[in-house]
């Protein structure tokens, strides 16, 4: 018997999101990494596109931190769902701290797919795109 509602699917997706915001802003990489699955892909436009926990750790190795920096993701529509499986579009901000204070650096989208394995909701394949 199914207890998955789309309010509950819903919440799951947000708190990956969110959780990811929260990891790679305070550098945890491996924590990052973890959040996808096996064999899960993280995909950055003109960047790379990085296949598997490993690959996804090393390739978000270059984003550790440098300052102070901030993820805001805002607008999250989940665009379809099923028990186990479900699509979301994100609007995001990036902010850093610099010594005139914080400024966005740049503003984007993330289009998610997310599963759900013995109950634990992560990362199948994530799409980063800048917007200019």
């Amino acid at each position: 018997m199914s207890t998955s509602t789309e309010a509950s699917v819903a919440a799951n997706v947000q708190a990956a999101i969110a959780a990811y915001a929260q990891a790679l802003d305070t550098g945890r990489m491996d924590d990052l990494a973890e959040m996808f699955w096996p064999d899960g892909v993280a995909e950055i436009a003109g960047i790379g596109t990085f296949e598997g926990q490993e690959a996804i750790r090393k390739g978000y190795a270059a984003f550790a931190p440098a300052q102070p920096q901030l993820h805001l993701t805002a607008n999250t529509v989940v665009t379809s769902w099923t028990e186990d499986e479900a699509t979301a579009v994100s609007n995001l901000a990036f902010f850093q701290r610099g010594e005139a204070g914080w400024a966005v650096l740049l503003v984007g989208r993330y289009d998610d797919t997310l599963t759900r394995r013995d109950g634990v909701w992560r990362f199948q394949r994530r799409v980063t795109t800048f917007l200019q």
